[in-house]
């Protein structure tokens, strides 16, 4: 697949195996870092190869990016039980971002719920994110919730649950 705004060829694996979980880490952190900059660390710095590992094991799906062939964006998924394939977690590395990446990322995850049987995608996101808000309502998806969140940090967080457009008849259930 082709970024949305980069000639560079992206490489989706839908589902790592336990083995990938330390590099999909270092992509996670990289990803998530800018929130210990703000003040604000992510639930995500928290994550260790042996949890993330523990979780693939238990049929938690990890979707990782690739740009010749170098890891540069992941997003954790599952069957939320609601007719949708949630997704968390997205995160591209500061360096790619702003190439169509996370789009590109997404557009694989709704094929896949489709695949599935699933009717569309789900999400949350925190509230103050207007970027990825706007990203997500460009790619199909609207707000059907706002609330909070208590995050691994112990954090409450404002976010918004968010749904494909399709399918946005009710409140988001988070499996």
């Amino acid at each position: 697949m082709r970024g949305v705004d980069d000639p560079a060829v992206v490489e989706i694996e839908l589902r790592i195996a336990p083995e990938a979980a330390a590099q999909a880490i270092g992509v996670m952190h990289r990803a998530f870092d800018e929130y210990t900059a703000k003040g604000e660390t992510s639930g995500a710095m928290l994550e260790t190869p042996l949890t993330l590992a523990l979780e693939i094991e238990t049929g938690l799906g990890v979707a990782i990016a690739r740009v010749d062939g170098r890891p540069v964006a992941l997003a954790k998924h599952h069957d939320a039980g609601d007719g949708s394939l949630y997704f968390g977690r997205l995160g591209v590395v500061p360096e790619a971002r702003g190439r169509g990446i996370a789009s590109t990322l997404v557009a694989a995850l709704r094929e896949a719920a489709r695949a599935e049987g699933l009717q569309g995608l789900s999400c949350l996101v925190r509230a103050q994110e207007d970027d990825n808000i706007a990203l997500y309502e460009r790619l199909g998806m609207v707000i059907v919730e706002r609330g909070e969140k208590v995050s691994r940090t112990g954090a409450v967080i404002p976010v918004v649950a968010m749904r494909d457009a399709s399918i946005a008849t009710g409140g988001l259930r988070r499996g």
